[in-house]
């Protein structure tokens, strides 16, 4: 089961103003709009649940409802189209992604760049931490995404996918600057947080759902830190794999334009391309 379509997930989205309904057993997100709404459906495994939206539609009167496969396989523009779907070019989740599997990876089975900035940052002295300073995260990625030039998350959505997975389910990671001999100077710096990741995981999958780096960071190698580190996490909590969440897509060149930096970041891990199929 994809984790968009878990629980938590539901949880998450009912708390930023989304109504949950069920089409079979699939998850189904409704957000009113006045007198009308629209429907979206995401990650869902085959065409049957589609079967049962006429009756939320009815209940509803969506001006659209977005459906994100899951599979390729089970969902073609054949299939789809007979129950009276088109593709689009709007996705809302990512449509290609990096999955690592987390039984096979050790630092040999990196990218040697990958495995050189690892080592060299490990050597800095970085230190990495659990945390449950959201706020501090959400300025961290306010920087990063302002550097990057993408579009900044909205900071409920941050926080409350962070509280929806809580208190088993998810977990924050900051990266300090090296610990300083003097007390009120490491104080100082553990304020001053280098990148910091947002993890959510539901069954045997980890999402790697938010990744910040300072412009220090960056000079110290922390996203190259925070990432290994996190993969530790991850095998011991029992985890079998980890989704990078989204790299460039050739097929939605527009929308993944400026994606393709930290895509050269995430294929220097080894990990499994995956492909899903867009929206209709």
């Amino acid at each position: 089961m994809d984790i968009r379509q878990s629980s938590y997930y539901c949880k998450f989205m009912e708390s930023i103003g989304w109504i949950v309904e069920k089409a079979g057993e699939t998850n189904v997100f409704i957000r009113k709009l006045g007198p009308t709404s629209a429907i979206k459906i995401q990650r869902i495994k085959d065409v049957s649940g589609l079967a049962d939206i006429n009756k939320l539609v009815r209940k509803y009167h969506p001006l659209l409802v977005k459906v994100e496969p899951k599979s390729s396989l089970l969902f073609t523009d054949y299939r789809l189209q007979q129950v009276g779907y088109k593709a689009d070019s709007w996705p809302l989740l990512p449509t290609k992604s990096l999955i690592l599997d987390l039984n096979s990876i050790s630092l040999g089975s990196l990218h040697k760049d990958t495995r050189y900035e690892i080592r060299k940052a490990t050597k800095s002295g970085l230190s990495f931490r659990s945390s449950e300073d959201i706020e501090l995260f959400y300025r961290l990625l306010q920087e990063t995404m302002k550097l990057g030039r993408w579009s900044i998350p909205i900071k409920k959505e941050v926080t409350n996918l962070y509280r929806a997975f809580q208190p088993k389910n998810s977990q924050l990671f900051l990266v300090h600057p090296p610990e300083a001999s003097d007390q009120r100077l490491q104080e100082v710096l553990l304020q001053k947080a280098l990148g910091g990741a947002l993890v959510i995981w539901s069954g045997n999958t980890a999402h790697y759902m938010y990744a910040a780096l300072t412009k220090e960071g960056r000079d110290f190698g922390a996203a190259y830190f925070l990432l290994w580190e996190t993969i530790q996490f991850c095998k011991k909590k029992g985890l079998k794999y980890l989704d990078l969440e989204g790299i460039y897509d050739e097929r939605f060149p527009k929308q993944t334009k400026n994606w393709q930096g930290f895509t050269k970041f995430k294929m220097g891990w080894n990990g499994k391309v995956v492909e899903y199929p867009g929206s209709y």
